[in-house]
This record gives C-alpha cells, structure tokens and sequence, in this order.
C-alpha cells in the first residue's frame, strides 16, 4: 500500500445531487439564495425533510455560479479530512474559474489540518471571481476545531469566498458579529415551506394529482407546508380515488409520518422492494455493487433506478446513474423501521458494507461498519493495518474516536491495536499515555498466546522514540539497539515514513533531533546511525541530514563534504521532502558562508526544481519560498521582501499565528529589515514565548538575536543587550556557533560588547571568547581583540565548557547533568583538559583558567 490507494476520497460526496427534471422548480426561493448571494455566510437552516437541499442544489444549477459541493457524513469529524474535500471543492469552483488544480490534490500530499488551512487561504487569495461552497448536513459536524478553522476562514478568506451551510440546526459559529457586518442571509423553515400556490403546482403539475382548492388548502395547512410530508401524501394517494378521504386522514407531524410511511407507502410495495429498501438504508450513499454485496439481491441496481423514476425519495449523486442516495428523513423512517422489526439484521449488515468498502479502498467507511456490526475484530485488524498511513497524513482525530469504542479489557488482549494508539499517543506528545498503552501491550504480549515479533519490535522502537523525546539519550539507544536485534528488525511506523520533523526546515529543531540540544544531537545521532546503518530506514536519511546541520552550526564544514551528499543520497531514494529540503537549505547556507554565492543561489534552483518535478508538499515548497526572503535581506533586495510580505500585513493576527515558526521568524526579519520594529517585536515576543513552552533551544536562541536587533533599531540598548545576554546564556552550554556568525557583524558587535561588560558568568565568558574568535575570522574588518592564553587555545570547544563549569566549582557528575553527557564523556574531557594544560588536578586547572581571565 502507498499514499496513492490509501484512503481515497469518495467522489460522489463532491457531486451536487440531481433532482428529476419534473420537480417543482421554486422560484420565490431561488430569487432568495440569488438575492443572499454577497453574503460571506449563507445559512439554509430548518429541520429535516424541508427541501433545503433541493432548494440549493437548484439554485446551484440555475444559477451557472462556480459552486463546489461537499454532502457531509460523521466521519468528515476529522479535520484532516474535512479540509482535504474542503480542497476538492474549492477544485470543482475552480473549474468554473478555468484555474489550475489545487496543489494539496496531489494524492502524496500529507499536512496537518493546520497546514491545509494555510495554504488554502493562499490558495483562495488567488481568486478574482465570486465563487460559492456548498457544504450539506453540516449539522453532522461536531468537531470543534472545524467550527473554529471554518468561522476563521468565512471572516478572513478573500470577499470572492461565499460559504453555504445547509444544516438542521445553527452553527457554533459567533453570528452575530457576521450580522452585525451585513455577512450573514439566513434561510429558515418559514422561508421554506410550501405555499398554497406551490402546493397547487406540486399537485397538479408536477405530480397530476386531481385535487380541489379546498383539499390542497387543508393538506397545505395540515403539513404547515413542510416539503416532506406533502411529498408522503402525494405517494399515499396514487392509485386511489378517494383522495379526499386520504388528506382528512393526513396528519403532518413527525410522529404520525414514520407510521404512515410504514402503514401506506412502504407496504405498498412489493416485498422484494420493501427489504431492499430497509437493508439499504444502513448506507449514506448507494451504488449497485454495494446493495448487492448487502442485500444479496442481483437486481439492485435496476430496484435503483425504478426508485428513482417512482419520486420515492430516491436522489441521484451524479451523472451516469451510479451513485444515489435517500432522502434524509425517508432514510431515518426505513432505519427506524429496521431497528423496530427487524434488528437483528443490522451486524450481518452492516459487516457486509465493511467488506465492500474494504475491498474498494475506502477503509475509513469499511471501519465504521464493523463497528457498528459489533465486529471488534475486524475492527481492530483494519485499524492496526492502517494506522501508519493514517498517521502519516494526520488522521489523528479519527484514530482518537476509534480508539474510545474498545473496552480497556479488549486492549489488554490485542497489542497490536494498543501499539497502534501508543504511537498515536507518542507523535502527538502525550507521553505518559503512550506508556500505559505500551504497557498494556507488554503484558499482552506475555500472557497470551501467539507469535508477537512484530509487536515486540514495535514497542522496542517506540520507547526508543519516547526517550528521545524526554532527551533520554543513553535508554533511547539502548531500546534502538535491541530492536535490530530482532526479526523483523524495521517498525512499519518509521518505514511509512511519518514525518518526523513535523514540517520543520531545521530538523536540528524538531522533536526528534532533541530540540536543538546539540550535546545530546552528537552523542545521540553518531551511535544511532551505527545501529541502523544496514536498516535501509529513513531514519538513516533523518541522521545524515541532523549531522550535517550539527556541524554546519559548529562551524566544521569539513564534516559536511559527507553528511550533505550523504542526505541528499538517501532524501533522494525515499524522495522524503522531510529530508531534502533541510539538507539543500543547510547547502545554500554552507556556500553562503564560503561566500560562493552563485552556489548558493544554485543549490536553491535545484530544490525548486525537485519540489515542481516530484510535487512536493505545497508547505516544503513554500519553505524554499521563505528562505529565498532570508538571503535577498543580505543582498538588499528590498522590492521582493515588501512583495512577500504584504500578504502578511493584510491577514488576521490569528491567520498569521497559524503560520509555521520558520515563516514567522522569516517575516520578524522582514519586519526588522523594513525597519517595521514594533510589528517585529510584538511577533518576536510570541515566538519566543511558543519556543520557551516546546522547549526548542534553537528557536529561542534565534528569537532572542533578531529582538536584540529590533530593539537596537529602536535606540533601546539596554533591551537589546538583555536579549544578547540571554541568546548567549541559552547558547553556551550547547556551543552554537553559525547561529550568531550568520546574523552579521551587528550581531558580532554586540557580542564584543557584552564581552567587554564581562556582565556575564564565567562559563559564558569562556563561550564568548570562543565565539568572538569565529568572529574575527567571519568579520576580520572589525576592531575585535580577544586575548586567550596559548594553553587555553588547544582546548576544543567542548573541552572549555566543560573547564569553565570546573572554574564554577562544580562536580563531574553535575558537569555531566548540566550539559547532558554521561559521567564517562566528563570524566574524559578532564583527563584530555589536564593533559592539554599540563596540570595534574582540578585546582591547578582552575589558576590557568583564573590566569587567563586576568589576561582578559
């Protein structure tokens, strides 16, 4: 299986139902939506079997306006999902507009429902015609994060964007303020229902129905002109005379309709019908093959169209006669029905749907019917089948809702499925709960029967993966290595290839190169590349492209002549974007730095090339994009920075947060180029504060040096130099190097500052010097002397962290808890400082140490 078969939209959910060419065309209603049609909202609301469907859908083909359709089912709760038929929708109005498909059509592309909601602000940015989204039975959608993005998207979406929500009952939406801004038209149940003028067209046209002013008066006025019941009362009296003595029978209230359908229109029919329809009405949508695969019976698709031709409630969903659908009401009356007569049917029922969707690819629909047939091991296998790929395009949701059906006595005997939800738990950070799945699935794995190599294996990898995230080196590796020594040795999970940097450019900033913690990325990574080297996973490629931003930080540009071609190798094989454009943007700062630049714009030509050719993810594309903005900010480009930032000015601060950090940080320094330093100091100051509560040292870092910058535009020095301070206190246990060299001599000039303040500790004094060493090569015209005596220049970088923190008084043992090293690395790095030094005790290493800060 691959992104290409797994889970597929179904696309007679994007088809506007079609009505026959005999139904009562309202124009009164039509001239209603055709007058709403500038609102931003237009909310058709009134209960079930009032016609609000019909209404737009012939609105919709009257009216020749670019429309896209989405008909909304429970499972559409997901917000990934959701989005993705959002897309196609916004695909079939652009048809209409004669533009080019929406790049997250592409059945490769994954992204969070986050990420798809960016780009199709973007996307829909682009449009400079009305066009129109229809979304029916949005009253089935529960999901508070659609209520939020979709309210979001209505109020700042381009003015061109008109949102149809045909439902049973409002919105969680905050309507008022739509109303108060003239947004909103809402239709309701009075302006749908049935005059006596239409009651007389509908009797008399469209259904040749003999019946007198006074019959249709009563009728009109029993029904209160709801649509549906009109409708029940037309099939009751065909065929009979007394049609009189049928309306002075008919009530109109919901009650007495359910008994009427049973009483004089389903017992009409013959008794083959009559079962097809009631086994049937288990399923949203109907084709054929399916209702043959459910009801057994051969003739289903012919029983269909005769439906259709009768007016019973039966709506076709396209074009050719293939897929329809039952009115909604009619469609809860016969499954009513069903679960008064004859419910224990509805397993074998609903299991053979499960079948039929399964073995047609749609195994979000296939799992929702073996759940409702009670069949929790079918359930369970569909579910541990495709939870990888479900992960992978950030179904989570979903999976969390699947999860709540089990009985915790059901997970205790199935490992497999608990590892299915542990690695959903553990990719969105929710570590503690992970562990009690794992757990679970541990003792699964020895009080039951069975072979459980593969589960073992994938609870090996996932603690790996869980103490990695808890910076939990030394048990990450251990869990690692004892995974490749089991059969099978690679985790579905990892082969899949979730995206472990979640969409980050920087991957030395992602979770899974430890937040930028580059003491654990270079004890960590060297060691797990030797486990994994003949794995063929992509965590190989992940190494590679984490070494190669490691040593690029450190400034050993000899390291990168292999980490770079290497990641570029193995990105290419999985063709993994996840990979590819960290490691060309990590080329183009490398031939930045060596002042190559024609090599540098070249490097970033062939990753705009790779992305176009293999359609990459529109996010990664746009990635490449925002770093373009980064270097024309060091070639003064000044006209392409206020292009690529305007769009930004005109969005909604809550659009603009919605944004990916690397976008932000690139627009602060858009901001701070433009000498807009208000604006780039209030999104500096969120940053940081995200980047403080993800613990993401790099982030924080970069957050700190760009406000030192803005506040130094403002004259505030004393703001500025705070925020240096705390960028170099954050820095110097780590070592980072090219993140200040690459900020400009600027940054090296406040940098010489605070080590002239010396208002720092002696760790960072130590760092500093280092530092400012790397500055006077980058920026050799600059007036910067630091003076280090001879024997401290042969210490390595680490080798003075580790002398300052000495100087500080401080044990082994807590040297090695503060920079995150084992005892054994210190214990080390002291005998190779003492060596170096030709000193034979800490107290003598500390004078030397103490005689270089005189020199200073």
């Amino acid at each position: 299986m691959d992104l290409l078969t797994y889970s597929p939209l179904i696309a007679t959910k994007l088809h506007v139902p079609k009505y026959g060419s005999d139904l009562l065309l309202r124009h009164q209603i039509l001239k209603e939506i055709d007058d709403a049609g500038a609102a931003r909202l237009i909310l058709v609301c009134a209960p079930a079997g009032f016609g609000k469907t019909t209404a737009v859908s012939q609105w919709t083909q009257n009216s020749g306006k670019p429309t896209g359709w989405i008909s909304l089912d429970e499972s559409d709760n997901d917000p990934v999902r959701f989005w993705r038929y959002f897309a196609r929708a916004i695909d079939r109005a652009q048809e209409g507009l004669g533009k080019e498909s929406s790049s997250v059509l592409h059945p490769q592309y994954t992204a969070s429902a986050e990420q798809l909601m960016s780009v199709l602000l973007e996307e829909i940015a682009g449009f400079e015609r009305d066009f129109y989204l229809v979304l029916d039975d949005y009253h089935l959608i529960k999901e508070p994060s659609i209520h939020e993005g979709l309210q979001t998207l209505i109020q700042h979406a381009s003015l061109y964007m008109h949102v149809v929500l045909i439902t049973r009952e409002e919105p969680p939406f905050a309507l008022h303020r739509l109303r108060v801004r003239k947004q909103l038209k809402q239709l309701g149940s009075d302006t749908l229902r049935f005059n006596e003028d239409e009651c007389r067209r509908l009797f008399h046209e469209q259904l040749g129905l003999s019946l007198s002013e006074q019959d249709i008066g009563l009728l009109s006025k029993r029904t209160e002109g709801w649509v549906a019941g009109l409708q029940l009362a037309a099939l009751s009296m065909q065929g009979k005379p007394e049609a009189s003595k049928v309306i002075h029978q008919f009530s109109g209230n919901d009650k007495y309709v359910g008994e009427y359908l049973t009483e004089e229109v389903l017992k009409r029919l013959p008794e083959k019908v009559q079962m097809f329809l009631l086994k049937t009405s288990i399923l949203p949508r109907l084709t054929g093959d399916l209702c043959v695969a459910v009801t057994g019976e051969p003739d289903a698709h012919d029983i269909l169209r005769m439906l259709e031709r009768m007016n019973s409630f039966v709506i076709a969903l396209d074009g050719v006669n293939e897929w329809y659908r039952y009115h909604h009401l009619f469609a809860e009356l016969l499954l009513s029905h069903v679960r008064k007569t004859y419910n224990e049917l509805l397993p074998a029922l609903h299991i053979s749907a499960s079948c039929w969707f399964e073995s047609h690819g749609w195994i979000m629909e296939a799992t929702e019917h073996a759940f409702l047939g009670k069949d929790w091991t079918r359930a369970s296998r569909l579910i541990v089948a495709h939870a990888p790929w479900m992960l992978k395009q950030y179904e989570n949701i979903t999976l969390r809702r699947w999860m709540k059906y089990f009985e915790k006595s059901w997970l205790e005997c199935n490992p497999e499925l608990c590892i299915a939800f542990a690695w959903l738990h553990a990719v969105s950070n929710e570590i503690d709960q992970a562990e009690i799945l794992l757990q679970l699935a541990d003792e699964a794995t020895r009080t039951n029967h069975g072979s459980f190599d593969d589960c073992r294996v994938e609870m090996c990898v996932l603690r790996g993966y869980i103490e990695v995230m808890r910076g939990n080196v030394d048990l990450s590796l251990k869990y690692m290595e004892e995974s490749v020594q089991m059969k099978p040795k690679f985790s579905r999970y990892f082969i899949v290839g979730i995206e472990l940097n979640s969409d980050e450019p920087y991957v030395l900033r992602s979770r899974v190169a430890l937040s930028g913690y580059l003491s654990n990325v270079n004890e960590y990574y060297p060691k797990l590349r030797a486990i994994w080297k003949h794995s063929g996973l992509g965590i190989l490629a992940y190494g590679s492209i984490v070494m190669a931003e490691l040593y690029y930080e450190k400034n050993d540009f000899e390291q990168l002549q292999y980490f770079v071609p290497r990641a570029i190798q193995l990105g290419t094989i999985s063709l993994n974007f996840g990979v590819l454009v960290p490691v060309y943007l990590t080329l183009a700062r490398w031939r930045k730095a060596e002042h190559r630049n024609d090599e540098m714009w070249l490097a970033m030509e062939e990753i705009t090339l790779l992305c176009r050719q293999h359609d990459a993810p529109p996010h990664w594309m746009s990635f490449v994009e925002t770093f373009r903005v980064r270097l024309w900010t060091e070639e003064n480009r000044r006209e392409e920075i206020e292009k690529w930032a305007e769009p930004y000015t005109k969005m909604n601060v809550d659009i603009v947060a919605s944004r990916h950090e690397f976008e932000r940080m690139t627009l602060a320094r858009a901001y701070i180029y433009l000498k807009n330093d208000s604006a780039a100091i209030m999104l500096l100051t969120s940053l940081k504060h995200e980047a403080e509560i993800k613990d993401r040292l790099g982030s924080r870092i970069e957050a700190f040096l760009l406000l030192s910058q803005a506040y130094m535009i403002q004259k505030q020095n004393h703001e500025a130099m705070a925020c240096m301070r705390m960028a170099v206190m954050l820095a110097a246990s780590e070592g980072y190097v090219r993140t200040f060299l690459d900020e400009g001599s600027g940054v090296a000039k406040m940098l010489y500052s605070l080590y002239k303040s010396k208002n720092v500790s002696k760790q960072e004094m130590t760092y500093l010097s280092m530092l400012l060493k790397s500055v006077e090569k980058e920026f050799p015209t600059l007036d910067i002397q630091i003076r280090v005596s001879p024997a401290l220049e042969k210490l390595t970088e680490r080798e003075s962290e580790v002398l300052a923190l000495i100087g500080e008084g401080l044990s082994n043992s807590e040297i090695a808890d503060k920079l995150h090293l084992t005892l054994g690395t210190v214990k080390g790095h002291v005998h190779q400082i003492f060596s170096k030094l030709q000193v034979k005790n800490r107290a003598q290493a500390i004078v030397r140490l103490r005689e270089s800060e005189v020199d200073h």
